[in-house]
C-alpha cells in the first residue's frame, strides 16, 4: 500500500469517530439537511445570490437556535433568539470567543486594529479608541463630514451635468474572502509570513490578487500618513478633528502599560480607513438603492430636508424624524455585515427567550454547546425575528419608526443591541465601536446628495445583493461577483 495511502487509511477511523462524538450533543436540535460530507450547510450559507434567503428562511422555519453543518459535517449553531445573544455577547463573551478565522482574515488585511484583536489587547485598544467616538466628539466632527460629502457632491454634479447620466454608485473587494475564511488558521501555520505571502500570491483568483494589490496600497499608504502625523505631533501641532490625530496624541499621554504600539496604531488607520469605510459606504449604497426603489419615499426626505434651511450640523440632522426613521429601518432589515462569528473556549448553556421545539417533539428552553463550537451569530435573522418585530417584520416599513414599537421590541432593554432594538452593530465589549459615527455619516451624505440630486433605477438593470462578509450589489445575470449597483442620476431643478 503506498504511504499516502496508508496515511489516508489510518486517519479516516479517527475522523469518522470525531465526527459522530461532535454531532452527539446536537442530536435534538432541528436544522436544514447538510449539502455536503465536506462542507455542510456552508456554501449555502455563503451561496452569493440566494445565501441572504437562506439565512432568513432557516430561522423563520427552526427558530433562534439552529443546528447547522460545518467542515466535515461538524455541528455548528446558527442563534437569532434575543436571549441567547445576550448571552454569548454581553454575559459570557470570554466563553463566546471571536472566531478564530474571523481574527485572522482581518489581521491579514488591516493588522493588529481593533476587529483583529482579543482578550486584554482588545480591552486596551477598545479603551484608547472609546472617546474617539463618544456623541461629544463625533457631534464636533460633523463640519467635517459635510466638507466631504460636498466634495462628493461636486464630483457627481461634474459626472451628470445637465442630463440624467448612468452612475455606479460602489464596490467593494473584502466580502470575496467569505468563502475561505474557515481555512485562513491553517494558512497562518504554514510557516513565516513570506512563505505565507508567497501562498497568497499562487492563488489564481483575480478577485483575490486584486484585494492582496489593495490591501499592499493601503498598508503603504497607511506607513506614509502615520509617519506624517507623528512628526505634526511631534512639532505641537494636533487638529482636533482628526481621528488619527486625537488617538496619536492620547496615546502619546497614555502611561507604558495602556498605550498602543506603532504595529497596532497603525492597524487603528488601515481598519477605520478600510473595513469602517467599506461597511458605511454599503449601507448608503443600499439606502440609494432603496429610495430608487421607493420615489415615494425619496420625495419625503427631500420635502424633509428642504423645508429647514438651517445651517447643516449635528443638531440639524438630529431634528429631521423621517431621515432618521429611514436609516434605522434600513440598518435594520438590511445589515451591511448579516453574520458574525463566536466559538466556545469552554462548556456553555445558551438560554433561549423563545423555546424551540427539538426533534424528540420537546420543548428546549437551553441549548448546551460543548467546547470548541462554531457559533453563527444571524443578525440578520435577530433583526427580522417576527417574534420581536412583528408579522411584517422583513418589510422595509420607515414608517415604524413614526410610531411607538411595540412592547415586544422595548420590554426587554437588557437583550437589546447597541442600537435602537436591534443586532445591526451587536452587544456587549465587542460591539461596534463606530456605530455613532456611521449614522451621522449617512445622514450627512444622504442629506447632501438628495438636495441636490434624484435617484432612480436603470431601466432593464436589475440589482441583486449577495452574500458574504458584507452585502454587495451586484447586477443579476452577470455572473459577476464584483461589486456593481448603477443607478441613473439627475440634478434637481
Amino acid at each position: 500500500m503506498p504511504p499516502l495511502t496508508a496515511v489516508i487509511a489510518l486517519c479516516i477511523p479517527f475522523v469518522v469517530l470525531w465526527s459522530v462524538r461532535a454531532r452527539r450533543w446536537a442530536a435534538n436540535l432541528n436544522g436544514p439537511p447538510s449539502q455536503s460530507f465536506l462542507l455542510g450547510n456552508l456554501l449555502q450559507l455563503v451561496a452569493p445570490e440566494t445565501g441572504r434567503d437562506w439565512l432568513l428562511n432557516a430561522s423563520n422555519k427552526y427558530g433562534g437556535v439552529i443546528k447547522i453543518k460545518g467542515l466535515l459535517n461538524r455541528p455548528s449553531l446558527l442563534v437569532s433568539d434575543p436571549l441567547a445573544l445576550h448571552h454569548i455577547l454581553v454575559k459570557e463573551p470570554t466563553v463566546f470567543e471571536e472566531w478564530q478565522a474571523f481574527t485572522i482574515t482581518n489581521s491579514l488585511l488591516f493588522g493588529d486594529g481593533l476587529v483583529a484583536t482579543i482578550g486584554e489587547q482588545h480591552r486596551r485598544q477598545r479603551k484608547m479608541l472609546n472617546p474617539l467616538f463618544s456623541l461629544q466628539h463625533l457631534r464636533s466632527l460633523a463640519p467635517s463630514f459635510l466638507s466631504i460629502a460636498k466634495e462628493l457632491e461636486q464630483l457627481l454634479a461634474l459626472r451628470v451635468g445637465d442630463d440624467p447620466q448612468e452612475i455606479d454608485i460602489t464596490g467593494a473587494s473584502v466580502s470575496v474572502l467569505m468563502p475561505a475564511a474557515p481555512f485562513l488558521p491553517l494558512l497562518v501555520r504554514l510557516g513565516p509570513a513570506r512563505l505565507r505571502r508567497r501562498v497568497v500570491e499562487m492563488i489564481p483568483f483575480r478577485l483575490i490578487q486584486k484585494l492582496k494589490n489593495i490591501v499592499d496600497i493601503l498598508a503603504a499608504q497607511m506607513e506614509v500618513i502615520f509617519r506624517e502625523k507623528q512628526s505634526l505631533l511631534k512639532g505641537g501641532q494636533s487638529d482636533k478633528h482628526d481621528i488619527m490625530a486625537v488617538l496619536l496624541k492620547a496615546n502619546q499621554n497614555s502611561s507604558k502599560s495602556e498605550c498602543m504600539s506603532d504595529k497596532e496604531l497603525l492597524g487603528q488607520m488601515a481598519t477605520l480607513v478600510f473595513a469602517a469605510t467599506d461597511t458605511t459606504s454599503g449601507a448608503i449604497a443600499r439606502l440609494l438603492h432603496l429610495l430608487s426603489q421607493h420615489p415615494e419615499v425619496q420625495a419625503r426626505l427631500f420635502e424633509e430636508m428642504t423645508s429647514d434651511e438651517r445651517e447643516l450640523n449635528y443638531e440639524t440632522l438630529a431634528s429631521l424624524p423621517y431621515l432618521d426613521a429611514v436609516i434605522r429601518e434600513t440598518l435594520r432589515v438590511y445589515p451591511t455585515v448579516p453574520m458574525m462569528f463566536r466559538q466556545t473556549t469552554a462548556d456553555a448553556s445558551l438560554p433561549l427567550l423563545h423555546p424551540i421545539r427539538g426533534v424528540d417533539g420537546h420543548d428546549i428552553t437551553s441549548v448546551h454547546v460543548p467546547k470548541g463550537t462554531d457559533v453563527f451569530i444571524n443578525i440578520l435573522g435577530s433583526n427580522h425575528l417576527r417574534l420581536t418585530w412583528g408579522q411584517d417584520a422583513s418589510e422595509w416599513n420607515p414608517e415604524r419608526w413614526l410610531a411607538p414599537l411595540p412592547e415586544t421590541v422595548t420590554k426587554n432593554r437588557s437583550i437589546a443591541g447597541v442600537y435602537s432594538h436591534m443586532m445591526t452593530f451587536l452587544a456587549g465589549k465587542r460591539a461596534c465601536i463606530g456605530f455613532n459615527f456611521a449614522q451621522i455619516e449617512m445622514k450627512v451624505v444622504i442629506y447632501t446628495l438628495l438636495r441636490s440630486f434624484e435617484f432612480s433605477l436603470v431601466p432593464g438593470k436589475e440589482i441583486g445583493w449577495n452574500m458574504g462578509l458584507l452585502m454587495t450589489p451586484v447586477l443579476r445575470g452577470s455572473d459577476s461577483i464584483h461589486s456593481h449597483m448603477p443607478l441613473l442620476v439627475r440634478k434637481r431643478k
